[in-house]
């Protein structure tokens, strides 16, 4: 498994839309679960 560390100026609010966005795609698409969170795939997503 491949692990980088990353600094990112990020806002609190720029990461709740992101994970917003997320969770109503996931919604859309009737996902019942993922091994990430809607947050951690959002940062994952912005890194």
């Amino acid at each position: 498994m491949l692990f980088c560390r990353a600094a990112l100026p990020l806002s609190h609010r720029t990461l709740r839309f992101v994970s917003g966005l997320i969770r109503t795609h996931r919604r859309e698409l009737g996902s019942r679960w993922r091994r990430l969170d809607a947050g951690q795939q959002a940062l994952l997503v912005l890194v």
